[in-house]
């Protein structure tokens, strides 16, 4: 027994996830292996219509102090090589081995921990343990070390004065062959010593064949393993349903067979089938199979479709808060108010940001529910697996975790926001962006650039960082969900928002900051501290920094949140379209001006 937060069994530590825990190293299985008796039906109807699924389903939670009775998920032991501490006598572990402890060594009795390395397909997902017996004869030198059929290993560390993975050796006590580690991590390593990729995962049993790419990676590397989740906020059914018909074909009993084999012999057949039923065209019912239905052709196309739909819907729901005004509204999950960012007239200052901002919404209680449905390794381009690897069962669910918090939503005055996002000088700083997310390998995971949404996630990222320091909520605690779109239907918002498993996601502390006028004074507060890092002239006038240079004015000094803040992966941001420069109009330049000349004037 094991335990792991309820809501880290979804990412980081879900399916197909290493788990590091008192000196093991665990992975979970897929869903196929848990205990579905034991889970827990979460309720949420857009997400199900959405992802195709019938049902979300959470793991059971436990006591502090679990015991053998107590409901809980299949994690298996990875990788199975271990060595010990004392004497380095190193084992590969075998499942029917397993006692519920820690492994202990058979000769002295020390503690065994998981070896560094592991071996990861580069395209399928696959992952597999280094075969270090026969790493450590693979550069034999006799007859008896090549013929070694019972290899006893030892993890040993090299003297003579070298350094890194080359001062690591793997050293056979039987025959004396050995070799370090300093070219493992080199490209085709293993297939240099004839390693093909096992085809499976590590808790899979049978043979499987797979001819890709093998990659050693380190076992806590972050492209280990990559989650793919969707996150939708509880909000209440519309008013007016409209219907959603590419959900009603993912939900079909037969689309599943269709998506697995969209070209396969009996596809044609079962396409007929769902378009009759449904009342469509066999074509969108093919287009949705494929996932590129509304998408264009990129791999992240049916993801960020579905991202935008269940933004949408939340949009919609807080523009009808915001014509409520009074006292709270909404549903037992979604109680929501609006209120003013600016009481009366003001000054300059105030009058000039209550032009911009049009909106504010308090959030007095939400519910987020996050689904994980996939994941993928070594890299973004690589295939996603599924989290159920076994047959088909009665009903296709996933595993999700709900929630609850509260937050504070702002929308933009869209009149203004239009005519800024016109101007020459911002359209060509959004379209450095664009280029550089359609060349990235992660640039398919995000939406299309625009200067709307460059300056909504960074003025999100600036105001996360402002109240951190009187929300009572640290800065990982805090998170955003940006909300933009032009067209007929223009979007221009964002939620910042705390969620959270316990009482620590409601403390008020949130809601309480967005109330006239402490909202006004943290916003002008984070505009100002904007106006000027302590990284510039460098970070300002940055032609490209961040990970595949797509931030512009955007550093660790000014713009950057946690990872688990930001809903971009801390990329696309560029404060100059917040505050402007000398070259590029800012749409609240002209309140950091105001603000620099009231500050002048009171001096």
């Amino acid at each position: 027994m094991r335990t792991v937060r309820l809501s880290q069994v979804v990412s980081p530590f879900g399916v197909g996830s290493v788990f590091d825990v008192l000196g093991e190293s665990l992975m979970g299985v897929d869903i196929s292996e848990w205990p579905y008796a034991k889970t827990r039906r979460v309720e949420s109807r857009r997400l199900e219509e959405a992802l195709g699924v019938k049902e979300l389903r959470s793991p059971p939670s436990v006591p502090s102090y679990p015991s053998k009775h107590t409901p809980g998920i299949p994690y298996q032991r990875f990788p199975r090589w271990i060595f010990c501490q004392e004497c380095r006598r190193m084992r590969f572990a075998r499942g029917h081995e397993e006692i519920g402890e820690a492994p202990k060594c058979a000769h002295c009795g020390g503690h065994m921990v998981p070896m560094r390395f592991i071996a990861v397909c580069a395209r399928r997902g696959h992952a597999m343990d280094v075969p270090w017996d026969r790493w450590a004869h693979s550069q034999a030198d006799t007859e008896d070390q090549r013929r070694c059929r019972r290899p006893e290993l030892r993890f040993d560390t090299r003297s003579g004065g070298s350094e890194g993975l080359s001062s690591l050796v793997v050293h056979c006590m039987t025959c004396r062959a050995s070799r370090h580690l300093g070219e493992l991590p080199s490209r085709d390593s293993l297939k240099r010593i004839g390693v093909r990729c096992s085809g499976s995962q590590p808790w899979q049993q049978g043979s499987f064949s797979c001819d890709e790419r093998l990659e050693v990676l380190q076992r806590g590397a972050t492209n280990v393993t990559l989650p793919e989740t969707t996150t939708a906020l509880d909000i209440p059914e519309p008013s007016v349903s409209t219907r959603n018909v590419e959900a009603e074909i993912r939900q079909h009993r037969n689309f599943d067979d269709v998506r697995t084999a969209p070209d396969g012999p009996r596809a044609s057949i079962l396409i007929g089938l769902i378009a009759e039923d449904l009342g469509v065209t066999e074509d969108l019912v093919l287009r949705v199979a494929r996932g590129v239905a509304d998408g264009g052709g990129d791999a992240g196309a049916d993801a960020r479709r579905i991202g935008a739909g269940l933004l949408n819907d939340e949009w919609q729901a807080f523009m009808q808060a915001t014509a409520a005004r009074g006292e709270p509204t909404g549903s037992p999950n979604f109680v929501v108010s609006s209120t003013q960012l600016v009481v009366g007239g003001g000054d300059r200052v105030h009058s000039l940001l209550a032009d911009t901002v049009r909106d504010v919404v308090l959030v007095h209680r939400l519910r987020e529910v996050r689904v994980l449905h996939g994941y993928r390794r070594y890299d973004l381009a690589a295939d996603v697996v599924p989290v159920h690897l076994g047959r088909r069962g009665r009903a296709r669910w996933l595993p999700a975790v709900e929630s609850f918090g509260e937050g504070i939503f702002l929308s933009l005055a869209e009149q203004r926001l239009s005519s800024w996002e016109q101007n020459d000088t911002v359209v060509a700083r959004a379209k450095i962006l664009e280029r550089r997310r359609r060349d990235s390998h992660i640039g398919s995971r995000f939406v299309e650039v625009s200067p709307r949404s460059v300056l909504l996630h960074t003025l999100a990222h600036l105001l996360i960082r402002r109240l951190a320091f009187s929300c009572g909520y640290s800065a990982a605690s805090l998170r955003e969900r940006v909300y933009s779109a032009v067209g007929p239907d223009p979007e221009a918002g964002f939620l910042i928002y705390t969620a959270a498993g316990d009482a620590e996601g409601t403390l008020g502390g949130l809601v309480r900051q967005g109330e006239p006028p402490r909202l006004a004074q943290t916003l002008l507060s984070a505009l100002e501290e904007a106006s000027w890092c302590s990284a510039d002239p460098v970070c300002r006038e940055s032609r490209g920094q961040g990970l595949g240079s797509l931030n512009l004015a955007g550093c660790h000094g000014c713009c950057l949140v946690a990872e688990t803040s930001c809903e971009r992966s801390n990329v696309l941001l560029d404060r100059v379209l917040v505050v402007g420069d000398d070259t590029t109009p800012g749409l609240f330049g002209d309140v950091v001006d105001a603000l620099r000349t009231a500050s002048a004037e009171r001096i």
